[in-house]
C-alpha cells in the first residue's frame, strides 16, 4: 500500500468509527466518501412536522449522521438544522438503535460546509408556550418564542430590567436560573447561567410537542 493509500484509509476509519461499537457497519451505512465534518453539534431535526432534539456526529456533502432517542424509520423525509445550516431537506437512509444516517435532497457546496465549520452558534428551537418567571420572589406568567441551550426568548416586556437575575420555570421538570440580557420593546431573552444539557433541552421540547399534539 503506498502512503498516500494509507493515509486515505487511515483517515476513513477514523471518521467512519465515531460512534460506532457495534463491529461491522451495515451495508446501507456504507459510503463511497467520509464525512468532510466531524461535528457532535447540536442539531433540530423536523419529522411530520415535530421537532426533535438531535446531536448531529458528522456532516459532508451527500448526508450526515445524528443521534436521536426516537430515531425515524428508514424512507422518512426530514428536514435538518445545525450550527450554520438552516432546514435541509434529506431523507433516512439507515437506522442503528439511535444513529440514523441521512441522506440530503441536494448535496451541500464548499460554501455551505465552510459556514457550519465556522459557525459556533447552536440551532434554538419552537417553543410557543407558557413559562413563569421569578424575580424577587415575584412571579409572571409569559409565553416563550423560542428555547436552547443557551437561553430563552419571551414574548412581551420584561418583569425586570436588563442584567436582572431571573428563575425560569419552563415547565414542571424544568427551572433554570438566568439573567435578562436583552430587550427589544415586544420581547425580550434571558440568559442560563450555565447551559442545558442535550438531554434537559430534549426532553423540554419533547413534553412540549407532546401538549400540541394533543
Amino acid at each position: 500500500m503506498t502512503t498516500q493509500a494509507a493515509r486515505q484509509s487511515a483517515t476513513t476509519e477514523d471518521v467512519m468509527g465515531q460512534g460506532s461499537d457495534h463491529g461491522p457497519r451495515p451495508v446501507e451505512e456504507q459510503r463511497a466518501a467520509p464525512r468532510e465534518r466531524t461535528l457532535y453539534a447540536l442539531g433540530r431535526l423536523i419529522v411530520a412536522g415535530r421537532q426533535h432534539v438531535c446531536t448531529v456526529r458528522n456532516l459532508g456533502p451527500g448526508g450526515a449522521a445524528v443521534e436521536l432517542d426516537l430515531p425515524p424509520a428508514v424512507g422518512t423525509a426530514v428536514t435538518v438544522e445545525t450550527r450554520g445550516l438552516t432546514a435541509c431537506a434529506a431523507s433516512v437512509r439507515w437506522v442503528r438503535d439511535r444513529a440514523v444516517g441521512l441522506a440530503f435532497d441536494e448535496a451541500l457546496g464548499d460554501a455551505a460546509l465552510r459556514t457550519v465549520a465556522e459557525t459556533p452558534r447552536s440551532p434554538r428551537f419552537d417553543y410557543d408556550g407558557p413559562v413563569e418567571l421569578i424575580v424577587d420572589a415575584r412571579l409572571t406568567e409569559c409565553r416563550a418564542l423560542d428555547l436552547g441551550l443557551g437561553g430563552i426568548r419571551v414574548a412581551g416586556e420584561p418583569p425586570a430590567p436588563v442584567g436582572s437575575a431571573i428563575e425560569v420555570v419552563i415547565d414542571a421538570e424544568l427551572v433554570v436560573r438566568g439573567r435578562l440580557c436583552w430587550d427589544s420593546g415586544t420581547a425580550f431573552a434571558i440568559e442560563f447561567a450555565a447551559p442545558l444539557s442535550v438531554r434537559q433541552l430534549s426532553g423540554a421540547i419533547a413534553r412540549r410537542e407532546a401538549v400540541l399534539s394533543r
